[in-house]
């Protein structure tokens, strides 16, 4: 069985491999280097309340057994660092399954903090994983610096579909994070023909429609100011293959 090692650096939004100090597992003590949440809002799963909450989306599906959390580590936010959390898991970020619930200890508030214990979970098979404040250590937000999941990939014919058709078009998006202005181009086939919707995460929708590769290319320009910030994904479709990507508004 081969495992990898996912690792969410929560200020970035991203499922990439980062190594920010000299020391692989300590952790900086830069409340900016961290995910926070001072306002309670939807949750993805309707069987949790408005809470504080972060959704990961890892693209594909994957069998996870451990995660590693590194707790809020500010000095003077200590207390913004969670304590109970739940965690659920999704195929779809729609039917979602519970994976339990776990304390989580107290960052100690400098740079030679090296996070918790790995902890065991049971997600059989997953593409997004929801962690759900439900308690902290008395501060009015809450907030954590980086996950690191123990996780199997899982192959289906999905999988395999995607990966025959995959050059059929190309999506490049520019810049990604954004403000303002998205820049979407389109590259494939000549007279192909593409269905796009961006949704956040809550599966709201802010953009929809279709483009035509008349000349094998096409571009899409969209206005974002009135764009709540946060992660979007956009959603692509030529008939024979789905792509998803995540965008992130600053």
């Amino acid at each position: 069985m081969k495992m990898k090692f996912i690792q969410v650096c929560l200020f970035l939004f991203c499922t990439t491999q980062i190594f920010a100090q000299c020391f692989p597992d300590r952790h900086s003590t830069n409340w900016v280097d961290s995910w926070i949440s001072c306002s309670v809002k939807s949750n993805p799963n309707p069987a949790q309340t408005e809470s504080h909450w972060i959704m990961f989306d890892l693209n594909k599906q994957y069998r996870i057994d451990r995660f590693k959390i590194w707790n809020l580590n500010d000095p003077d936010r200590l207390a913004w660092g969670m304590q109970n959390i739940a965690i659920d898991y999704s195929k779809d970020s729609i039917v979602w399954n519970h994976a339990g619930t776990f304390l989580i200890d107290k960052a100690s508030g400098n740079n030679r903090y090296e996070g918790m214990p790995w902890m065991d979970i049971i997600i059989p098979e997953a593409r997004y994983v929801l962690i759900t404040a439900l308690s902290n250590y008395g501060g009015n937000c809450a907030g954590l610096s980086e996950i690191l999941f123990s996780a199997e990939k899982v192959q289906s014919p999905v999988d395999v579909e995607d990966e025959t058709f995959a050059s059929e078009y190309k999506v490049d998006i520019k810049p990604n994070p954004f403000t303002d202005l998205l820049s979407i181009s389109f590259s494939g086939e000549q007279g192909s023909r593409i269905s796009y919707q961006i949704v956040d995460l809550l599966g709201k929708s802010q953009e929809a429609g279709f483009i035509s590769l008349d000349n094998g290319f096409s571009y899409l320009k969209l206005s974002t100011r009135k764009w709540m910030p946060g992660s979007y994904l956009l959603i692509t479709n030529d008939g024979k293959t789905i792509q998803r990507n995540v965008l992130v508004k600053m």
